[in-house]
């Protein structure tokens, strides 16, 4: 067929489909209009193509079917040209995958930003005319478990300055049974005053043993000092700490305290309660220390000890009372950083805000894979535009080997 002819021809096939696309109007109609379409400029491409190729001998072959998976229908049928010796490629073919591309990296968006896959595909439906199934949604979301499995292989850092532990809770689904299980992050703050997710893990509950497994892995994967751990009022945390790292501090979360103390005061005695506790571990000038941080807090137990005995005198007596005033032999600039885990618990609301629209989980993989994306996401928003000046004098306890 010679190329005036051709080209007519290709004219009308489009005409037909637009023709056909206005007056059906269905969903069908439009599938066919956009598989004519993707043909005729195949069509063109090959003759632009055989245009550039003369003296090679190379001539047009027919065509091959392609199947196009559509998010309206299982898959189209798509005629590809092609050439006598093969070489001819399509540039419509790359455009197709790439729109495939933009709209599976858009839904993958919507998925780790909150939403459920239910709220995903009618999103997708309302707006672009394209469902896409929870199956679909939760393949795109596995590719980021390998890049999980990898990351947890990963060597880490010989030395980190802070370290901050937490743990969340969210449900899972367990062979036929569901549960709350806690959800253990550890990030680092490392020797250039970056910030680094260390460990992600799952457990069924929160516990001193635990924190002492997770930090054993910590070793394994190269971690050999930490200057300080930062974390709840965990009973044991301290013992797990230094039995991995002797030479490091523990601060335990002043707010964690706080909060647990303030929910067994009455409703009419909470802000003068909160107001005078709060007063106990302000030291954050130059003048503060554990003496005077000590004096402090003697005076609140006087002075609340005859309301709520129970409550306030074991203060005196907590064991590890001492670690709450830690943050006080650091530099003043570090000390609101360092007194509570308030960093890591912004990371956790973000968390809590994804996985709470999920109702449950299917797979302990699932769960760390959306949790992972969900980090990853708050690592490059945020974590690179908190400051961390204050960490720049850093005392340093020793060298890292």
């Amino acid at each position: 067929m010679k190329k005036e002819k051709r080209i007519v021809k290709i004219e009308q096939m489009i005409s037909d489909s637009l023709s056909s696309l206005f007056v059906n109007q269905t969903e069908l109609s439009f599938d066919q209009f956009a598989v004519c379409t993707l043909e005729a400029l195949m069509l063109l491409e090959r003759e632009e193509y055989l245009k550039s190729s003369v003296g090679t001998n190379d001539k047009g072959n027919g065509a091959y079917k392609r199947d196009f998976r559509s998010l309206r229908l299982n898959s189209l049928k798509i005629n590809v040209p092609r050439t006598r010796n093969g070489s001819f490629k399509p540039i419509t073919l790359d455009l197709i995958n790439t729109n495939k591309e933009q709209v599976n990296e858009l839904a993958l968006l919507l998925y780790r930003k909150g939403l459920s896959s239910r709220d995903v595909s009618s999103i997708m439906e309302e707006y672009f005319g394209e469902s896409i199934s929870r199956e679909t949604i939760n393949n795109l979301a596995e590719q980021f478990n390998e890049i999980r499995m990898g990351w947890e292989k990963r060597q880490l850092d010989a030395y980190y300055k802070v370290v901050y532990c937490d743990a969340l809770f969210t449900s899972l689904k367990r062979g036929n049974s569901y549960s709350h299980e806690a959800v253990y992050v550890i990030y680092g703050v490392k020797d250039d005053n970056s910030r680094e997710l260390l460990l992600l893990e799952v457990n069924p509950t929160e516990g001193s043993r635990m924190w002492g497994h997770f930090f054993e892995k910590l070793k394994t994967r190269g971690v050999e000092q930490i200057d300080l751990v930062v974390g709840d009022g965990l009973v044991g945390l301290s013992e797990s700490v230094h039995r991995h790292f002797p030479e490091s501090d523990v601060q335990r979360c002043v707010v964690h305290l706080q909060r647990h103390l303030l929910n067994q005061i009455r409703p009419r005695d909470k802000a003068a309660f909160a107001y005078d506790l709060k007063g106990v571990f302000n030291n954050f000038d130059s003048n503060a220390s554990l003496e005077l941080g000590m004096s402090k807090l003697k005076e609140f137990v006087s002075e609340w000890e005859k309301t709520y005995p129970l409550v306030v005198n074991k203060l005196l007596k907590e064991e590890y009372i001492l670690e709450y005033f830690t943050y006080i032999d650091y530099p003043v600039e570090v000390r609101r950083m360092i007194y509570t885990n308030n960093s890591i618990e912004n990371l956790n609301r973000q968390i809590r805000k994804v996985t709470k629209t999920k109702v449950t989980f299917d797979k302990e993989s699932n769960l760390l894979d959306l949790v992972f994306m969900v980090i990853k996401d708050f690592e490059g928003n945020n974590w690179q535009k908190y400051p961390v000046v204050a960490f720049q004098n850093w005392p340093r306890k020793t060298q890292s080997v």
